[in-house]
């Protein structure tokens, strides 16, 4: 799944902040004239600025310059990482990207006194090198400095529970391991169609869950017996028509609640899967317990109780999801998040669906 790898990384470019003057400069240059750029230790990556601006609009809010990447280092462990300025603003320059910085008071001081010289932009890019986003950007002094633990390409902790996790699901829809997020999505959206579909079969709300739905069967059930008992008072000919369209019925019965059954298994593990409160691991332990009588109802129940145990994380020092993230419906969240990559895409900016995703959570909050 090559599109949905990213990683991390840092450069140092040649940027001289303390050029400016006597004052800390108000723009700064983050990402050189590109379309292919290099950092001064040999590192190259592709510069898209059109995607980078898109997805700092998509943030909705400024982003941090730290020192020495104290979010990346430090934040993690419980440490401080105070941030010495603030990207409020991006422009594409020449082919470039440059950053308006509101800087904290001290920071630029010591830019001023050449206490820090460089900057060095921390962004997410794909295996091929493509830069996708900006996560912010640190103050350093030692441009010659390969930053190790961020700037070797390698899958994200999020991604590397992302894999398997798809893969099961994949596996779950009837689709291979290799299908993409697109693919999933997709085979997702269908099975709400067809939950829909049941719906309006049974004139029900299309919003209607596991209780509208076997309310609605029981009353069909209802009507069969009544008709069963119109067959028994009825003539021999009208007998005859009436129970074969009795077994007919009682035929498409079994195979609608059958149907019904196995999808509403289906959803309820998928969207446990996707809130983090399930393995693949587990998942046929789960659909066992759910094909008991009165199994779904405890395996919701219990989910609700679950703690989120593959809950995704980010390397910019944000802190981690809260379970309430994880109780977001995962089918509208994923029609929401396909919604939004489509339009973008009819602006022609490309958006992947993990940062489609973040985005409709954020906006959610």
């Amino acid at each position: 799944m090559s599109p949905m790898m990213n990683a991390t990384a840092t450069a140092i470019f040649q940027t001289d902040l303390a050029s400016s003057g006597k004052t800390a400069p108000e723009w700064i240059e983050l990402f050189p004239a590109g379309p292919q750029i290099k950092a001064r230790d040999g590192r190259a990556w592709t510069l898209e600025p059109s995607r980078v601006l898109a997805a700092f609009a998509a943030n909705k809010g400024p982003l941090a310059i730290d020192y020495e990447h104290a979010q990346a280092h430090k934040a993690p462990k419980g440490e401080e990482a105070p941030a010495a300025g603030w990207i409020v603003e991006l422009q594409e320059r020449d082919g470039g990207v440059w950053g308006r910085v509101e800087w904290v008071a001290k920071a630029a001081r010591q830019i001023v006194a050449r206490e820090y010289r460089f900057i060095s932009p921390d962004f997410n890019h794909t295996r091929e090198g493509v830069i996708t986003r900006l996560n912010g950007a640190g103050l350093v002094n030692r441009p010659a400095l390969v930053m190790t633990a961020l700037a070797h390409e390698q899958p994200d902790q999020h991604s590397q529970q992302e894999t398997p996790m798809l893969k099961a699901i994949a596996k779950a829809l009837g689709l291979a391991e290799t299908a993409d997020e697109a693919a999933i999505l997709s085979a997702i959206a269908t099975r709400d169609g067809e939950r829909k579909a049941l719906c309006q079969a049974l004139k029900i709300d299309d919003k209607g869950g596991q209780a509208e739905i076997t309310a609605a069967i029981t009353k069909l059930q209802e009507d069969t017996a009544t008709a069963l008992a119109a067959v028994q008072n009825g003539g021999a000919a009208e007998v005859s028509s009436l129970r074969t369209e009795l077994n007919e019925t009682k035929t498409a019965l079994a195979q609608l609640q059958e149907k019904n059954a196995e999808r509403e298994i289906d959803l309820a593990l998928d969207a446990a899967a996707l809130a983090g409160k399930i393995t693949p691991a587990t998942r046929e332990t789960y659909r066992a317990m759910c094909s008991l009588e009165g199994g779904l109802d405890k395996f919701n129940a219990l989910v609700a109780t679950l703690p989120v145990i593959a809950a995704p994380s980010k390397l910019d020092g944000k802190q981690p999801e809260t379970t309430a993230e994880a109780d977001l419906d995962p089918v509208a969240l994923a029609s929401e998040a396909r919604a939004y990559v489509n339009e973008k895409a009819a602006q022609g900016i490309t958006v992947s669906i993990t940062d489609a995703v973040a985005h409709v959570k954020e906006k959610r909050q």
